[in-house]
């Protein structure tokens, strides 16, 4: 009897591991089915979130298409996946919303921030960039730093929700700042005069910069950014899937040569 006994103990464990098993495996195929990579698969089109942000998306003046670094990887990643591409225009303020809305795949790479890391999953960086401000020659002329604009009765214009928005928060005491929804909006307040300078990212300052002679990038930053895609947290093999298409675009050489392409060094690129 106390044979039986032990050889129905034993059975009992085996059972019990062989369920933990299969439990465990089926948690893991079913979080693995429910990846946003898989239903792009399925559905045939992956859904890119934007934004306007030189020089990554925005719409060229002449045909009114969306080019733009981004964009252009976009298309990579579809290509990749044997997919076509939806571009969804969003809003900096709101692009964290729409991605936990399930309303875009991906978002427009972005500058990594700690606030937006609470409500939203990075890739690896692709670029980095520092923040800085950008002003009319003939109205500004001179400036040695963006410190020279923090002064009473200046204004800066930024784009609302934008990390661009956040650095200058911190660190300007005495100017205006003049949030807008978008980045076209925030350059415009400069170029007509209801703002006196407008703050962003130095490559996009060192893009709108060559397209209008007429302004300068301010020296020096007061922050500092890796750029990466933003997409949802805690979908690890979407996440794996983007990382390896990351790095693959940096091994082969196409970050730097889409830099040079929209007129930027290799020293925007991330390591």
């Amino acid at each position: 009897m106390k044979k039986v006994g032990k050889a129905v103990g034993s059975g009992a464990v085996i059972l019990l591991l062989v369920l933990s098993i299969t439990w465990a495996l089926g948690s893991f195929t079913s979080a693995s089915a429910s990846s946003i990579l898989h239903e792009i698969q399925k559905r045939g089109t992956l859904r890119f979130g934007w934004a306007a942000w030189w020089p990554y998306v925005y719409r060229d003046a002449k045909t009114n298409r969306l080019v733009g670094i981004s964009v252009d990887l976009a298309e990579e990643m579809a290509k990749a996946l044997n997919v076509k591409v939806e571009f969804v225009e969003d809003t900096w303020g709101t692009f964290a919303a729409g991605i936990q809305a399930n309303k875009f795949d991906i978002w427009n790479l972005v500058a990594i921030t700690l606030p937006r890391a609470t409500a939203t999953g990075f890739t690896e960086p692709l670029t980095v960039h520092g923040l800085s401000l950008i002003v009319k020659k003939a109205e500004e002329p001179g400036l040695k730093s963006w410190k020279d604009m923090d002064k009473k009765g200046k204004k800066i214009s930024v784009t609302l929700g934008s990390n661009t928005d956040l650095y200058l928060t911190r660190a300007i005491k005495e100017a205006d700042i003049v949030r807008l929804k978008t980045s076209p909006e925030a350059f415009a307040a400069m170029k007509t005069g209801k703002a006196n300078a407008y703050a962003s990212t130095v490559d996009s300052l060192t893009v709108l910069a060559k397209d209008n002679p007429e302004t300068y990038v301010v020296p020096g930053e007061f922050g500092r950014s890796p750029v990466a895609f933003a997409v949802r947290e805690d979908d690890q093999v979407w996440i794996n899937w983007l990382n390896q298409f990351v790095a693959e675009m940096k091994m082969t050489g196409m970050i730097n040569s889409l830099l040079h392409k929209y007129g930027l060094s290799s020293s925007f690129a991330a390591p």
